[in-house]
């Protein structure tokens, strides 16, 4: 977090302290004035006579002064948010828009994109509005494969395990085609079996094991004499070996992985593509931004780069299932391969064979001096990451 950021995290900190401070000071000053207002106005009521009580009434709106504290307060209110607004200006380029100068955006795409996001996320009276707005043709069909996951998740919320274990049962085909295998079908259980302990106790958990950990003995046997082992700590959970199977995060652990494979099932990645891709471009923006700047001082702009630009955005943002060319910015496929080159910098086999021109003629790595050739390099095969 830059300096300039932490900046005007402090400023909207101060907004918010004085804001909530004129806020009460602004309410009371009202209520005395109300409560003058209306003594003064019972006094005129019981005693008739309301020359007096005027007088005593603008002695004491007087000393009260709310004109003059509510504008004090509402003044040192506007200067905080004053030196917030230019906190926020020397933390943000305003226009971010130079980042991607000349490069035209399908609107289509880009709002059934958006809609997907709203879907995924499981907001789905926000994504149907959007949707309408944007008069995005069959909107129907883009929400209907999340309405079930998240349905199952609200249930797994609830501690409702049932919806989840029907679903892996009726999918358990599809899973094991997909490499899933029944992991998630156990976890299910084992927490199903750790629910009925806790509330039946251990003769009905105990049948509960008996009719459905048989199937999993040969994958699963370290896993199920563990849970076995909590029979005998029934009375006392918290204290015992096997208190962190009781842990509430298991129940966060398994809502996550059914997602994951309810999503890998639908063809679509576990996390919103919209959402990594803002939070690796707000990444990635300060150091385009900045060649930019550099570059329009030449004359160019980012798309007129030969190779693209390469950028460290740590582990969160590697994906390994997938290798996109920096150079041809193709996604890599069996006819071709990543290569990656003694320096260890990698390209996709078309790139390395153009910029090579023949199979024993030697050129220069395109973003570093290293020479190699073709017999150099080597093919990369990525695991599955499913």
């Amino acid at each position: 977090m830059t300096e300039h950021i932490q900046a005007a995290i402090k400023e909207a900190e101060r907004v918010s302290k004085k804001q909530k401070t004129c806020n009460t000071k602004t309410n009371d000053s009202l209520s005395n004035l109300l409560d003058e207002l209306t003594a003064a106005k019972h006094r005129i009521a019981s005693e008739g006579s309301s020359e007096a009580v005027l007088r005593d009434l603008n002695k004491r709106l007087g000393q009260l002064n709310t004109v003059h504290t509510i504008s004090e307060q509402t003044k040192d209110l506007h200067s905080t948010v004053n030196k917030l607004s230019k906190a926020i200006d020397k933390a943000f380029v305003p226009d971010i828009c130079k980042a991607s100068k000349g490069k035209r955006f399908d609107e289509a795409v880009l709002n059934q994109v958006i809609a997907e996001h709203f879907f995924h996320e499981g907001q789905f009276e926000v994504g149907q509005t959007f949707v309408e707005e944007a008069r995005i043709p069959d909107g129907t069909s883009l929400q209907e494969p999340y309405q079930e996951m998240h349905q199952v998740l609200k249930e797994i919320s609830a501690r409702n395990l049932q919806p989840a274990l029907e679903w892996t049962t009726q999918h358990q085909t599809e899973l094991t085609k997909h490499g899933f295998g029944d992991e998630l079908g156990f976890r299910l259980r084992e927490l199903k079996f750790l629910s009925i302990l806790s509330s039946q106790g251990h003769q009905a958990a105990l049948g509960y094991a008996r009719q459905h950990f048989q199937a999993f003995k040969s994958s699963q046997m370290p896993a199920i004499q563990r849970l076995m082992g909590c029979l005998c700590y029934i009375k006392r959970p918290d204290s015992s070996p096997y208190a962190d199977l009781m842990a509430p995060s298991r129940w966060n652990a398994v809502a996550q992985d059914f997602a994951r494979q309810c999503c890998g099932l639908l063809g679509q990645a576990t996390l919103s593509p919209l959402l990594v891709t803002v939070a690796a471009g707000t990444m990635a923006l300060p150091t385009l931004l900045k060649l930019a700047s550099v570059l329009s001082t030449q004359g160019q702009d980012l798309q007129s780069m030969e190779n693209a630009v390469e950028l460290d955005l740590g582990e969160e943002f590697v994906f390994r299932s997938v290798f996109a060319c920096p150079v041809s910015r193709e996604q890599s496929t069996k006819e071709n391969p990543p290569m990656m080159l003694p320096c260890g910098h990698m390209l996709c086999k078309h790139s390395v064979v153009k910029i090579a021109k023949s199979s024993s003629r030697s050129f220069k790595c395109p973003y570093c001096p290293v020479e190699a050739s073709i017999g150099t390099c080597k093919e990369i095969h990525f695991l599955d990451a499913t």
